[in-house]
């Protein structure tokens, strides 16, 4: 099967940017939603619930963040993706393409840092 070389590019850039984005969302605490599955809401922004006050409430009302953190990354590495797609291929010819894989494994062991907290370690 064969590819344009537009795809290909979008493709690149998706998935480069995608593990970079994830990793500053997670930092950051930035998601596009916050998902209460038990009590089957959605709202918009990263909402923490008042755990500190009443620490029973985490656990009548958790609260997941992946969804918005993964959406944004994924909105952020869309944009990006097609702004490539769009990019002659002179100008990428340059990019070494080893970063498809080096920059996600980067990203992988980011996330594993950034998540230690959780498990107190």
């Amino acid at each position: 099967m064969t590819s344009s070389a537009s795809f290909r590019r979008f493709a690149f850039a998706f998935g480069t940017t995608f593990a970079i984005l994830y990793v500053v969302a997670l930092a950051r605490d930035v998601a596009l939603f916050t998902v209460f599955p038990s009590l089957g809401v959605v709202l918009a922004g990263t909402h923490h619930t008042r755990e500190v006050a009443d620490p029973a409430m985490g656990f009548l009302a958790p609260a997941i963040y992946w969804y918005g953190w993964a959406a944004t990354a994924a909105l952020g590495a869309l944009m990006l993706g097609f702004v490539a797609a769009l990019l002659p291929g002179r100008w990428t010819r340059t990019i070494w393409r080893g970063w498809v894989w080096l920059v996600p494994a980067l990203s992988m062991i980011a996330c594993v840092y950034l998540t230690l907290p959780w498990f107190r370690f």
